[in-house]
């Protein structure tokens, strides 16, 4: 499982590097030019099977896009309250920002054609429950900068549906 972080990580940083040259700003590849990143790894869930390696790989890609100078809102093991604050966090941070990446890692489900992320706490046992007890990934897409800015984001999501 280590290899396959550390070639995550990787891949993640020569995508990152290749979008930040081909980015529609001219600066957007300076190392001055903002960048920001929302990581989440959701490992401990209480009403669904616990996933060993979500956190861990949060954890390699946060440090990952520090070093390569993202300023990184990191967060593991988040509840729906909590990934709603970091997707608040990370949208006003985002918003001016030259490269925007999100990367989550945990459990997600997709449901007429519609995908969802689900948070630690979530418990699922009525359909209207998708609504109000998860994060859909139109939420991630609006917290991306406007253009001519370059988002990207990396899904490593679990589904068993």
């Amino acid at each position: 499982m280590k290899a396959f972080a550390v070639i995550l990580s990787g891949f993640i940083l020569f995508v990152l590097a290749t979008l930040g040259a081909q980015a529609a700003a001219p600066d957007a590849a300076s190392p001055e030019a903002k960048r920001v990143a929302l990581v989440i790894g959701n490992s401990k869930y209480v009403h669904a099977v616990a996933l060993p390696n979500p956190a861990n790989y949060a954890h390699l890609i946060a440090s990952t896009l520090r070093n390569a100078g993202f300023e990184v809102i990191e967060g593991l093991d988040q509840d729906n309250a909590g990934m709603h604050s970091l997707i608040s966090r990370f949208t006003e941070q985002a918003y001016d920002a030259a490269l925007a990446v999100i990367f989550y890692a945990g459990h997600g489900m997709q449901v007429d054609g519609k995908n969802f992320l689900i948070p630690v706490d979530a418990e699922l046992t009525s359909p209207a429950y998708l609504k109000t007890r998860t994060v859909q990934i139109d939420e991630f897409m609006a917290a991306l900068p406007p253009d001519p800015a370059v988002g990207v984001i990396i899904l490593d999501a679990c589904r068993d549906n």
